[in-house]
């Protein structure tokens, strides 16, 4: 996959984990691409069928952008792997603050294949570029 589109992800060959590449133009499109690569990496593999879906408000504050980075997508990770749900991010909005608000709408998924444990710090560095941000995040397997 080439870096061609405004916004994306792809996986990066890493010895013993999971890495992902991600661009986006702004800091919000950043946050909603390293979570669909997240999700992607995880395998997740079908919905559940006649479950309604749950909206759901989440507040998260760190120190920094990567350690806001982290806390969302461990966020996201703990509904993934413990409640079997993926969500789709309706509106997320970052604050000068290291502040983000994101209004999710969550589906009931019938399983995953790969059991991410964590997502780490490891060069865990979001860079400006003459496009907008990209970050490279590792995943512990």
């Amino acid at each position: 996959m080439g870096n061609n589109k405004s916004a994306g992800f792809e996986e990066v060959s890493h010895t013993a984990d999971l890495e992902i590449r991600v661009w986006a133009k702004d800091l919000e499109s950043l946050f909603r691409q390293s979570a669909a690569g997240m999700v992607h990496l995880s395998g997740v593999e079908e919905l559940m069928e006649g479950i309604s879906s749950v909206k759901q408000t989440i507040s998260l504050e760190a120190m920094d952008y990567e350690g806001l980075l982290i806390l969302f997508l461990e966020e996201l990770l703990y509904r993934l792997t413990e409640d079997y749900m993926i969500y789709d991010i309706k509106k997320l909005s970052i604050t000068s603050e290291y502040a983000l608000k994101v209004n999710l709408k969550g589906s009931q998924i019938k399983s995953y294949q790969r059991d991410i444990k964590a997502v780490t710090y490891h060069n865990l560095n979001i860079s400006t570029t003459a496009d907008g941000y990209e970050v490279h995040i590792v995943f512990d397997i």
